[in-house]
């Protein structure tokens, strides 16, 4: 027997391969017992063996071809795999069989189409009348039912279009399965796509037929949902999808219909908004839109709109809406975009929190220099800057120290060192964080701390000359227990030669102490004038330069340079805001609106009626602050009568 991994010795005298058994009965008997042995030892030991098959001969391999042949024959038809034990696939089929393969197995299915078209092609099915074609169709996409549209037949095939997925794909999957009555079955095809909509005259004049039969003029609204299957538009397709198309009727609203309130675009197959984008401009009364059932997919395909005042949107059974993990966050997303929308899908909402300006008073109010959270702090503001700047522009600072707290603490800064211009006086002081991020020290050493620190320091500063025309004041709170405002301002830095312009901000944390406030926490900001303040500032301030001077001087010489510290008494007499803007120089021109605030203003803090409160200040030429002196004055002296003080 030859050994199974190699090449034996058994080739005869006739070179076959094979050798007869009686060429070997005179072979040495030791040689067979050795051959058996061998065999024996070869038979426990497994080995792969290289040695080309049998079937690489010709004759082999046209066996093997035959036998695969047979085979594949014999399993191609499913009746005969009907046998016991034998396994069927549920995807058998015979060969032959009119079933198409692609409705099992690897079934593809028919994808959707984005504008929800498909358009079904026969190939020879122009042989038939159209009610025999359709009638075979019908049948076998039973329980589906079949509405061919814009049904065209040319040649050598015919051609229609369904706007239904499902009953699209059930056509696919039939290809060759319909049996025509004389036994002939056509190729059935199908594919996305939308009936042709050219854009011309005729297109155009059969949309403004079938728009004026849908507008309500009582209620200013149109209704263009399913706008294509309209049976006005016969043998003619005008998909509003398309935006060429949605331009047109935009055109046509524009022309006829300027004062639309209301469009219903529902069930359209919109996917885009792109022919909206002038539409606030086109449709400037247009409110309300309805989009439902439409293949709107994001939020943001709505930026056309965005401009539209809209107070009742429809976007449900859109692709949006299913982009958002819950309502709430769909609803937010929407009135983002539309802050003036009340009723989405229905449902009614909640206003946003706005600054909604009226269109018809789209005007921005009247810009005020100063802002006062309460009007009754105004004199005590208006007291302190007036005996604050005036010690401070003085010659001696020293008496500031009444006016700050024991603890008291202040910080100046002033721009970096590139901007600085010529502010090298007050950079030594300057307690930037930015300038002074890494040294503890140097931060803490430039926080003055408690009034001997502070007032030593302001003592220091170059002597300056304020002017209380350009003066803002903030008052941003106003309690017993505690008042935070901040002024800002023009100053000249007067020592020296040069007389630069700068621009402070001042912000003052006043706490109460004894009878009356001092300061606790004070800021700094000094820097540059801008070119725009340095304008201001030649233009108004500078000419009043001199008679600021001797209103000083005559302030001065009255004895209201005393304690700064006493003048801030919570029970000092309060004025309005008005009041507040008429401290500097005689009110001749005061306009009819300030009289009448004035005139309420003293009647509530004198308790004067009206009459009175405006005789007051007519004596006094409508300047608030002597009227209310002359009134302080006169009635500790009993001469005023009591018919003033009934109301």
């Amino acid at each position: 027997m030859p050994k199974r991994g190699g090449r034996a010795n058994t080739n005869g005298p006739s070179g076959s391969r094979f050798v007869a058994l009686n060429d070997l009965v005179d072979r040495d008997e030791r040689d067979r017992d050795r051959e058996r042995d061998n065999t024996r030892k070869e038979r426990n030991t497994r080995r792969v063996s290289f040695k080309p098959s049998l079937l690489q001969s010709s004759g082999g391999i046209r066996r093997r071809m035959a036998e695969i042949a047979i085979r594949s024959h014999l399993e191609d038809d499913d009746d005969m795999n009907d046998m016991p034990g034998t396994s069927k696939p549920d995807h058998a089929r015979r060969k032959g069989s009119p079933i198409p393969r692609k409705r099992f197995g690897n079934f593809m299915h028919l994808s959707k189409s984005a504008f929800g078209w498909y358009q079904i092609t026969i190939n020879n099915g122009q042989r038939y009348p159209k009610e025999v074609l359709v009638n075979v169709l019908q049948q076998a996409i039973l329980p589906e039912h079949l509405v061919p549209l814009y049904w065209r037949s040319e040649k050598s095939f015919i051609s229609f279009y369904v706007d239904n997925h499902r009953i699209a794909e059930r056509l696919d999957g039939l290809e060759r399965a319909v049996q025509m009555p004389d036994g002939f079955r056509p190729y059935v095809s199908v594919r996305a796509a939308c009936p042709p909509t050219p854009i011309n005259d005729q297109l155009k004049a059969r949309m403004e037929v079938v728009m004026a039969k849908r507008y309500n003029a009582q209620t200013k609204a149109l209704d263009m949902s399913s706008f294509h299957t309209d049976p006005d538009f016969r043998g003619m397709f005008c998909g509003i999808f398309r935006s060429p198309v949605m331009a047109v009727a935009i055109g046509i609203m524009e022309k006829n219909i300027p004062d639309l309130v209301a469009l219903n675009l529902n069930n359209n197959n919109i996917s885009s908004m792109e022919a909206f984008k002038n539409a606030h401009v086109r449709l400037r009364n247009l409110r309300i839109l309805y989009l439902a059932d439409n293949r709107i997919p994001t939020a943001t395909h709505l930026i056309a709109l965005r401009h539209v005042p809209f107070v009742e949107l429809v976007l449900k059974n859109n692709g949006l809406c299913s982009r958002y993990k819950d309502h709430a966050q769909y609803v937010r997303e929407i009135q983002r975009k539309f802050p003036k929308l009340r009723k989405l899908d229905g449902q009614d909402l909640t206003p946003m929190i706005q600054f909604d300006v009226g269109e018809e008073a789209a005007v921005m109010p009247v810009a005020k220099a100063s802002f006062l959270c309460d009007p009754n702090g105004t004199e005590i503001i208006r007291q302190f800057l007036e005996q604050y700047f005036l010690i401070f522009d003085s010659d001696n600072r020293q008496p500031l120290l009444d006016a700050y707290h024991d603890q008291a603490m202040l910080s100046l800064l002033v721009p970096p060192a590139s901007q600085v211009g010529r502010l090298e006086k007050y950079w030594r002081y300057n307690r930037s964080l930015l300038r002074q991020n890494t040294d503890d020290n140097t931060r803490l050493r430039l926080l003055r701390f408690g009034r001997l620190a502070v007032v030593s320091m302001l003592a220091e500063l170059p002597k300056t000359k304020h002017y209380p025309r350009s003066f803002t004041v903030d008052l941003t709170l106003f309690t017993p227990k505690m008042i935070v405002f901040t002024v800002a301002g023009l100053f000249k830095d007067i020592d020296g030669d040069s007389e630069d312009l700068r621009y402070f901000q001042r912000q003052y944390i006043i706490v109460p102490a004894g009878s009356g406030f001092c300061i606790r926490n004070e800021m700094v900001l000094i820097t540059v004038a801008t070119q725009s303040q340095v304008r201001f500032f030649k233009k108004s301030i500078e000419p009043t330069a001199t008679a600021q001077v001797n209103n000083e001087a005559a302030i001065q010489s009255s004895g209201l340079s005393s304690s700064l510290q006493s003048r801030l008494q919570i029970n000092q007499p309060s004025t309005s805001a008005v009041a507040a803007a008429t401290l500097q120089s005689t009110q001749v021109g005061v306009d009819e609106t300030t009289k009448i605030q004035m005139v309420q203003t003293l009647s509530a803090q004198s308790n004067m009626n009206i009459e009175w409160s405006k005789k007051c200040l007519e004596e006094t030429n409508w300047d608030y602050n002597h009227a209310a002196f002359v009134f302080d004055k006169l009635h500790k002296e009993n001469k005023i009568p009591p018919e003033a003080f009934v109301k």
